[in-house]
């Protein structure tokens, strides 16, 4: 069992929240079948990813999305945020949280949307994921606790 502490201020507003370092990237499978005829994958790159309990689904900038060549599996899903229904690919994908223990996803359905910004992260890890967590909020102490 892993327990991560992250840093987060709720007084500062320019925070944007708990944010946690990921590496997102084709699935297994579909890296196997790919390097089998001939295809390149991108070397992993570390991003900022925020933990955003009011998202369902985890989503990956549209930017870093093709960054990474995620494999499409739907051209496109609505999905209603932040007052909007915006069209958002579909990708099959795998999410590991370096350096902390906890466990990575592989294979997971990830969307891709254009983010307006991307200062501080380039991901939202959505309910998805975070139901497999206990995770803890404390403002009061400016931490949040992650066990896997």
């Amino acid at each position: 069992m892993a327990t991560v502490e992250l840093h987060w201020d709720p007084f500062d507003q320019d925070d944007p929240g708990p944010c946690i370092d990921v590496v997102v990237m084709n699935s297994r499978d579909v890296m196997e079948a790919g390097r089998s005829i001939g295809l390149d994958y991108p070397k992993p790159l570390r991003m900022r990813a925020l933990l955003d309990t009011g998202a369902s689904i985890t989503v990956i900038s549209k930017k870093f999305a093709n960054y990474c060549k995620l494999f499409q599996t739907n051209e496109g899903s609505e999905v209603t945020a932040i007052g909007a229904t915006h069209r958002c690919a579909e990708h099959a994908g795998s999410i590991s949280f370096p350096g902390t223990g906890l466990r990575g996803f592989d294979p997971i359905r990830i969307i891709s949307a254009v983010f307006v910004k991307e200062r501080y992260y380039a991901i939202l890890i959505g309910r998805d994921i975070l139901r497999n967590w206990v995770i803890s909020f404390d403002g009061r102490s400016r931490r949040v606790t992650i066990t896997d």
